[in-house]
């Protein structure tokens, strides 16, 4: 592709230069060979001054071309391209929650983001580029190409019904994808600002070069003489004339520049805010501030509000201001209604620019109390084509009226805004189940415990009866009751440990007594298959530092398992061995194996081997897992189909943590 200024420098070189400065006045020749010399001297002088005031007028028009009218339009496209991206993700997010409620995948956000994507990187591609900024697009290119790949992935997955490799998916393939491509724009939005700001410092370098070219030209020409002053001065004139005229033009166009990288990096700050404010506040009003405070603060507008809502027969909700006191904002009572003027944004479907909101036909004037205004921005805020709130921004009566950079920036953060208050809202509906989930948790631990005590105490006094059915009654119903309790606590736990709460109380404990503690609690169990369970941990094992309760109960879904998966008349094996800073542990059994497609899958939550033993509540591994790595261990297995199954876990030995607290 072309060089991204040639088109700019061709066009600068078509427009006719300014007026020469050697076009007024008329010069005598004089008589005599010093005369005609100096007069010789003096033409080329002046010939030599037009013809680089010609080159730097040039060169200027081409620096400031270039910024003026080439690198914005990039910006702008490469920034909606990052939207995109971002809503492609969001896309992702909602496909997934829309599968997990049984909702059919819909492909068309997905189509459209991408769509929209490669749109605004052809108007990009369109301009020319700069020196070395086509290498720098590969690196785009690549990414949408990964985001294209994972995408298909993702929605082969969901429709599928793979839920679990699309989760995977999302976090480990579009999410990365997506950062890179987001990576990649950013920089080349860098690389168009880090141009403009190179040409800016350009062009006051090059005239300054220019007056000193142009006052050593004056100072040499006024030294020929009385006869040709008159004509050098008015070339300086005129020069100077040029210079000025030029440089007022080369400064208004880099304050333009400047304030629009001003804008453009308060609008950034203005996202960023709003977008922790969503992560770290889950009050919807309180996100809904945050806009109205940034979307003054970016427009400098004396009072700025949010309001939700389209009908205009109720008043928004929520409606929130920036910038008008407590006082004045109790004084005037319930919130507005979606109606008048503000109605009309809603209605119209655009923004609305006012110098005086009494201008438009839909006011209805003010209410009692309100402070008076008069210009006004009013921009719907829309996401997926749905109106999701208003912005309104107005300035007291009098003030300079809203300007078109103005209403740039506040479309630019409605558009960002839109896509926040969908966010704000899904996080919020996340959080929302996320606390219901725990509150039905906590009331099942604590309607139920006390019932299954009763029950048990109960049973314990049936079995005390002479009659035999009614003690096997009695020890089903006990056991039962057992199996519950331990479901309730496992998912009690496997809560604790999703949210990150798992806490333990560690201490040094002899590697070797937990392995034969172990050992002991299940040899009963052992003994009703006729399965002999051996210890190969030594002695001369270094302590480890854990709970003792905790770590037992690894052992007992691990040795467990091995009972239940392993053949009667079999061995398991439970060993431990030291290994550099941790002491190794691990159950071997001689049982079926588990096929190498089901391996990522064990330490799953809730999940269960197809047609295999249901009886348990799928939970064991995935809890031996939290409390492996609550105590900064690592567990895993090895197992094939027909060799059993081997499960390894470690913990941190004394040695090693008494080092970790060593100043």
């Amino acid at each position: 592709m072309a060089n991204r200024r040639s088109e700019a420098v061709a066009g600068a070189r078509e427009r006719p230069e300014g007026p020469s400065v050697a076009e007024d006045g008329d010069a005598t020749v004089p008589s005599g060979l010093l005369v005609f010399s100096v007069l010789i001297a003096t033409m080329l002088g002046f010939a030599g001054s037009m013809v680089y005031s010609a080159h730097v007028g040039s060169k200027l028009d081409e620096n400031a071309v270039s910024i003026a009218t080439d690198a914005s339009p990039a910006i702008e496209h490469l920034s909606a391209a990052r939207g995109e991206v971002l809503r492609i993700q969001l896309a992702a997010v909602s496909a997934l929650e829309h599968f997990t409620e049984g909702m059919p995948v819909d492909r068309a956000p997905f189509d459209n983001s991408l769509s929209s994507l490669h749109r605004e990187l052809t108007a990009y591609l369109a301009l020319p580029f700069y020196p070395d900024e086509h290498e720098h697009y590969f690196e785009v290119e690549r990414a949408v190409h990964a985001i294209e790949g994972q995408v298909a992935t993702l929605l082969g997955h969901l429709e599928a019904g793979e839920e679990d490799a699309a989760v995977l998916g999302l976090r480990t393939g579009l999410s990365p994808a997506a950062s890179r491509t987001d990576k990649a724009l950013q920089y080349l939005v860098n690389f168009n600002a880090q141009e403009q700001h190179r040409l800016g410092v350009e062009i006051p370098a090059l005239r300054r070069h220019a007056d000193r070219v142009g006052y050593l030209l004056a100072a040499a020409t006024g030294l020929l003489g009385l006869l040709l002053m008159v004509l050098v001065m008015r070339a300086v004139r005129r020069y100077q004339t040029l210079l000025r005229a030029q440089n007022r033009l080369t400064e208004a166009r880099a304050r333009e520049v400047a304030e629009f990288g001003s804008r453009l990096e308060s609008l950034i700050a203005a996202s960023m805010k709003i977008s922790e404010t969503i992560t770290t506040i889950d009050d919807t009003r309180k996100v809904f501030q945050t806009i109205a405070d940034e979307g003054r603060a970016l427009t400098n507008a004396q009072y700025s509000a949010v309001g939700v809502g389209t009908d205009p027969g109720r008043s928004f909700d929520p409606w929130v201001s920036s910038g008008m006191s407590a006082a004045a904002a109790e004084a005037l009572g319930r919130a507005p209604r979606a109606d008048g003027l503000l109605g009309a944004v809603i209605r119209e479907g655009r923004l609305i620019r006012l110098a005086d909101l009494r201008d438009h036909p839909a006011f209805r004037g003010l209410p009692a109390h309100h402070p008076p205004m008069g210009p006004f921005l009013g921009v719907p805020i829309v996401h997926d084509g749905r109106n999701v709130g208003n912005l309104y921004l107005s300035r007291t009566e009098g003030a300079l009226p809203f300007s078109e950079r103005d209403e740039r920036a506040a479309r630019l953060l409605a558009g960002f805004v839109g896509v926040s208050i969908s966010n704000s809202r899904l996080y919020n509906e996340a959080m929302a189940a996320k606390r219901a989930r725990e509150d039905l948790l906590a009331t099942v631990s604590h309607d139920l415990k006390n019932p299954l005590s009763t029950i048990r105490i109960s049973t314990h006094l049936l079995r005390r009866s002479a009659e035999p059915g009614t003690v096997n009654l009695a020890e089903r119903i006990d056991r039962t009751a057992e199996r519950m309790t331990r479901l309730i606590g496992d998912l009690l736990d496997a809560s604790k440990i999703e949210a990150g709460v798992l806490g333990t109380a560690a201490r040094p404990e002899a590697a070797a007594a937990l392995v034969d503690s172990a050992i002991e609690i299940f040899r009963p169990m052992a003994g009703e298959k006729s399965i002999q369970l051996h210890s190969q941990a030594p002695s001369s094992l270094l302590a480890v530092v854990c709970e003792r309760d905790l770590v037992l109960r690894v052992f007992s879904n691990l040795i467990g398992n091995a009972i239940k998966f392993s053949p009667e008349g079999s061995s398991i094996i439970v060993a431990a061995k030291p290994m550099p800073g941790e002491v190794q542990f691990s159950v071997t059994d001689s049982g079926p194996g588990i096929p190498a497609g089901h391996l990522p899958h064990v330490f799953d939550r809730y999940w269960q081997e197809k047609g295999g033993d249901r009886r348990g509540s799928g939970l064991g591994l995935y809890i031996a897992k939290g409390i492996v790595e609550a105590h900064g261990g690592r567990i895993w297995l090895e197992s094939a189909p027909g060799r059993g199954t081997t499960m390894f876990f470690t913990l941190p030995n004394a040695r090693r943590s008494d080092d970790a607290r060593a100043p």
